[in-house]
């Protein structure tokens, strides 16, 4: 499987993690490559905001923190294209994932595949919520989510009730599901990266066991720095 980890060039812990990342993929022969993620000052603008959306709120309410998740969202279409244009599943990492299983090429899945499921509810990733730790996967192997999944979209607005992405710290995604996001922003616009990945936009899958956990330390820079 062909992976980007995605980090943000000048910050110190970024960048340690993201070469962490990369040493822990390569160590199971993934095909994976390490890129600079876009940040606030560079980010460019040309989507429109679906309504009632959590990135408006930010951008009425903090203007760093809706400029810092723009660029983050950016990094994903910025992505997706690049499916589209290599036209075969990718997976996108973030700076604090690691790597423990080699990708099976039969894990057969249709659009979009959680990577880091059983780790997302827990510590120190910032889903670790309190009504959510007991949350537990129900099967192994490639599975539709199961239709008690706590991360709901609440905005209101088209995607409201929708499963939405426990986060963006690992997931593949395939040409289809890269084209359905796509498709997706163009006619309704765009939100946050994990609001805007969800069930009215992709079929949603995950995989267990997970072949991607968390770094020991999550570094929270989708918060604004």
């Amino acid at each position: 499987m062909r992976a980007r980890v995605v980090y943000i060039k000048g910050h110190e812990e970024s960048e340690k993690q993201a070469k962490q990342a990369f040493n822990s993929f390569k160590l199971y022969d993934w095909d994976v490559k390490v890129k600079a993620g876009l940040t606030k000052e560079t980010v460019n603008h040309t989507y429109k905001i679906i309504e009632e959306s959590r990135l408006l709120n930010f951008e009425k309410e903090n203007k760093n923190r809706y400029y810092t998740k723009l660029a983050c969202a950016y990094n994903h279409i910025d992505f997706w294209h690049k499916v589209i244009e290599e036209d075969e599943p990718m997976a996108f990492i973030e700076h604090d994932a690691i790597c423990t299983m080699e990708w099976n090429n039969e894990w057969d899945f249709e659009d979009y595949l959680i990577l880091n499921a059983e780790w997302v509810f827990r510590p120190p990733n910032k889903l670790a919520l309190q009504q959510f730790r007991n949350y537990e996967w129900p099967s192994f192997g490639v599975n539709d989510m199961p239709s008690n999944y706590p991360l709901q979209y609440y905005r209101e607005n088209v995607w409201k009730d929708s499963m939405m992405a426990p986060g963006t710290g690992a997931y593949a995604i395939t040409p289809q599901g890269a084209k359905k996001m796509l498709e997706a922003i163009e006619m309704f616009g765009m939100d946050q990266s994990d609001f805007m990945i969800n069930s009215f936009n992709v079929r949603m899958q995950y995989i267990l066991p997970s072949p991607i956990k968390f770094n020991t330390v999550n570094l929270s820079t989708s918060y604004g720095l």
